[in-house]
């Protein structure tokens, strides 16, 4: 009974407690030892062990409320911990803001999630306790505030709707140029928090942000790919020691993605010296001396929990240039048949590749030669974004579709982004073959040419999220091609204009309670 967090917990202060009374005896360093010692003194002296419970259970029970006193929260969608109470039917939590109360709540569980009206608000709760729908007693009193959004604030940005939800009404989405989780009305409901020399300016622009299996999030910096909770507490961080880039500190960008396994997998830079004729110098120059020029090759790097690098693979033994011009800007990991899709923007190119030898299966699109394990995709999609496997097994991406060989001129009429699902080929005789493609361009309320950026995510079986980067257009498309959703992302600057978005994600009602609760 005792070996539990809070119980181990409480035993730590009893610990610290007991060792400063009794000045003989060192005081352990270890909470294990501290740990140790509660559960002897216990043992041996009942009355100063009963003392202890005065100063134990106020920390206890504390322990089990949330929003505790004087936090202060980044979101207005909260998962309230209520205190607990034995021999009762059911609970009423009870939010009031200036005395007035805005909001009852009754659950069965000590657990209820509310959506609370504002940011920059102080807010106080309390629990009724219930006994066969009548008020048995009362909770104590709390209070806590939410910050003001500094990335968020309505006056400066929004989502404008364009099409309401017919469905996915109750689904929530991460957009990453602003830093936040909307609701499909396109209001605020969290935002990622300001960590010094995380989230802040200085850190330059945050992508990929999304929901993990774990309940936990992840996103990507210039500096680390970052794993944290809802309440914002940094999990785990990418190494930056440069071990990989060979440069001082590592080169991350695009995509950060944890596996099911726990660990991680992220697109990084080694900078490779290579020879004038542009192959790979057969040694790698460490005085960088000024004889050999240095190439950049895009690199998928995994690690594990303890930040031990368990695979790598680097696309540039791969092509024949290894110039930053090919811009690997994407992959996925299909774990279930253990192949990795990498994408190249510049290349028009997707190389498909087996976990982890590292054998190259196929490449589909233009590449700057033919190589012979081409099998098909010229000329189907330019600057693409996002690949991945959808439900059925075919391979999705987002099309920018922007053709750089065209003349600036061109590219508005012949440029128009797409959704795009392909069947591959099964014999090395077939070729990829375009199966499903939606335009998007859905009206005249945002460019349609998108020159980056963008995402595809399946929603339901045959639903697709739909970022389409640059125009700040954002959409949810059936597979009989009706729009289910569709916002736009905008920001004010002397009226209201598109904004940028590198990618946005989803979060389905049932992942709330692993979210808030994890």
């Amino acid at each position: 009974m005792l070996e539990n967090k809070d119980n181990r917990l409480a035993l730590s202060y009893i610990g610290l407690w007991i060792t400063s009374e009794y000045p003989k005896k060192p005081l352990p360093l270890a909470v294990d030892s501290i740990f140790s010692l509660g559960l002897h003194i216990m043992r041996t002296t009942p009355l100063l062990w009963l003392l202890c419970l005065f100063v134990w259970l106020p920390v206890a029970c504390m322990a089990d409320v949330f929003p505790a006193n004087e936090v202060v929260l980044h979101y207005r969608l909260i998962g309230f911990k209520l205190p607990e109470k034995q021999g009762i039917s059911g609970y009423r939590l009870e939010v009031f803001e200036n005395k007035t109360k805005i909001l009852s709540k009754e659950s069965k569980s000590p657990r209820v999630i509310a959506t609370l009206p504002a940011f920059g608000k102080t807010y106080s709760w309390r629990v009724a306790y219930l006994q066969k729908g009548k008020i048995s007693g009362y909770s104590a009193w709390y209070s806590f505030s939410i910050g003001k959004n500094p990335y968020s604030d309505t006056s400066l940005s929004r989502l404008r709707i364009i099409t309401h939800a017919t469905k996915y009404n109750d689904m929530m989405v991460f957009f990453d140029n602003t830093k936040t989780l909307y609701n499909m009305r396109g209001e605020v409901l969290w935002f990622l928090p300001i960590i010094q020399g995380i989230t802040d300016s200085t850190v330059g622009q945050i992508r990929d942000i999304k929901l993990t299996k774990d309940g936990t999030i992840t996103f990507i910096t210039p500096k680390s790919g970052y794993e944290i909770d809802y309440q914002g507490n940094i999990l785990w961080a990418t190494p930056n020691d440069g071990r990989i880039s060979g440069k001082k500190t590592e080169q991350f960008h695009h995509e950060f993605t944890k596996l099911t396994n726990g660990n991680y997998m992220i697109i990084g830079d080694k900078f490779i010296d290579q020879n004038p004729d542009g192959s790979i110098a057969a040694k790698q120059d460490t005085n960088k001396t000024a004889t050999k020029s240095q190439a950049t090759c895009g690199m998928i790097i995994e690690y594990n929990k303890a930040h031990d690098t368990v695979w790598t693979w680097a696309s540039c033994y791969q092509m024949s240039t290894i110039t930053l011009n090919t811009h690997f800007n994407a992959f996925w990991f299909d774990e279930k048949n253990k192949v990795i899709y990498t994408s190249y923007r510049n290349l028009a190119m997707l190389i498909k590749t087996a976990y982890p030898s590292g054998k190259v299966l196929a490449r589909y699109g233009m590449g700057d030669i033919q190589y012979p394990d081409m099998r098909g995709g010229s000329g189907q999609f330019f600057a693409q974004h996002n690949c991945s496997i959808n439900s059925e097994g075919s391979l999705m991406l987002f099309n920018n579709n922007y053709k750089m060989h065209l003349p600036a001129g061109e590219r508005e009429k012949d440029c128009i982004p797409t959704v795009a699902i392909f069947k591959e080929p099964v014999n090395t005789t077939d070729t990829l073959e375009k199966i499903w493609e939606f335009s998007c361009a859905i009206d005249s309320q945002a460019v349609n040419m998108s020159q980056g950026g963008g995402s595809v995510r399946e929603l339901d079986k045959g639903d697709y999220l739909v970022c389409t980067g640059h125009p700040g257009r954002n959409f949810i498309v059936s597979k009989d091609k009706k729009i289910i959703w569709h916002v736009i992302s905008e920001v004010y600057d002397k009226g209201w204009k598109p904004s940028n978005v590198y990618r946005t994600s989803a979060v389905r009602k049932d992942e709330l309670v692993n979210m808030l609760y994890r």
